[in-house]
């Protein structure tokens, strides 16, 4: 849905290069098909992590990959302790020391650590649909690794310094036009993610592509679901879907022997053939893309909404809980 009175917010400057070069035409020439082909855009689930303010606009992304705020702050405490043991000065051990405190007992999105300022952000999360179902790999996605060899392939965004201000391809920014106005319908979703959503389009006004992540969808009774969580590559979809497979349908699904044989032949065709669809004993699953749009205000990224789900109490909260109601007992 779109937010008519957020159309073209104040401030909002959305700069376009087109890219002359071969992979740069044939991945815009992608983008245009794709989007006629597969028209509609569908919101999925928020994805939440940390950035660290580089100044200039710029931002360091050192983690996005959680479900929850309150798991990105316990990653970002985790990066602390890392960074705490890896050696440093005593004041930075100190104010790192002092964070992880922190983190451990507050549910906070920002915290400034030896002059060095982190975020806890989200980013959103939509897929293309056409009338087949929803978009699979384009030819111009790099999917360079072999078959069982993807596991341990960084994400895109691991790492990644962004910033809404630079240029942007014509695809990209085109898809800026039409989702940075964009918001929940209220028709699906309780009133305070609803009014949340439509919030941002004005607080947040501004936003980033992250690189494009994959994920399995299975068809299930005239729609389609998710079956894996986003990775970084075609490929590592495809190894999860022969994974699932392999190893967990014959120990989890108890499959007959001639249904586990042919759970096995499909992943080996499915090696073999790198294909993006395949169907087995009437299962149809697909790979499909993930765009993941990061938004960005007059301060900086997003960080997370009132109204995202975020049930979990920082950890030595709940252990603190958990001593009070006597569920707990300190070893002696």
């Amino acid at each position: 849905m779109r937010d008519d009175e957020a159309q073209t917010p104040p401030g909002t400057v959305i700069r376009i290069v087109r890219r002359d070069d071969p992979v740069g035409a044939i991945t815009e020439d992608d983008a245009a098909r794709r989007a006629v082909e597969y028209p509609t855009l569908r919101m999925g689930g928020p994805l939440f992590g940390h950035a660290e303010d580089l100044g200039n606009g710029g931002w360091h992304l050192d983690s996005l990959q959680d479900d929850t705020p309150q798991s990105a702050r316990d990653t970002l405490a985790h990066r602390f302790r890392v960074r705490l043991a890896e050696g440093t000065d005593a004041a930075e051990a100190e104010e790192l020391t002092t964070a992880g405190k922190i983190l451990d007992w507050e549910k906070v999105n920002e915290l400034t650590v030896a002059g060095r300022r982190y975020r806890i952000i989200r980013a959103e999360t939509f897929a293309r649909f056409g009338p087949d179902g929803p978009e699979p790999p384009r030819p111009s996605d790099p999917d360079p690794m072999a078959p069982g060899a993807d596991q341990e392939t960084p994400r895109g965004t691991d790492g990644l310094v962004v910033n809404p201000g630079l240029p942007t391809g014509v695809a990209h920014g085109l898809l800026k036009v039409d989702l940075l106005p964009s918001y929940s319908s209220a028709k699906n979703v309780p009133p305070d993610v609803y009014a949340d959503s439509r919030r941002a389009v004005r607080t947040h006004f501004d936003g980033v592509f992250l690189p494009t992540e994959y994920a399995v969808a299975e068809y299930v009774n005239g729609h389609w679901q998710p079956d894996t969580r986003a990775v970084s590559s075609p490929q590592a979809a495809r190894d999860a879907i022969t994974f699932n497979f392999r190893y967990l349908i014959p120990k989890i699904g108890n499959p007959t022997e001639a249904e586990a044989a042919a759970y096995a032949r499909a992943a080996d065709e499915l090696d073999a053939s790198r294909a993006d669809e395949l169907t087995v004993l009437g299962r149809r699953f697909r790979v499909t893309r993930i765009e993941i749009l990061l938004r960005f205000g007059s301060d900086g990224p997003e960080p997370p909404r009132p109204s995202d789900w975020d049930p979990e109490p920082p950890p030595e909260a709940h252990f603190a809980q958990l001593r009070e109601q006597g569920l707990m007992v300190e070893p002696e």
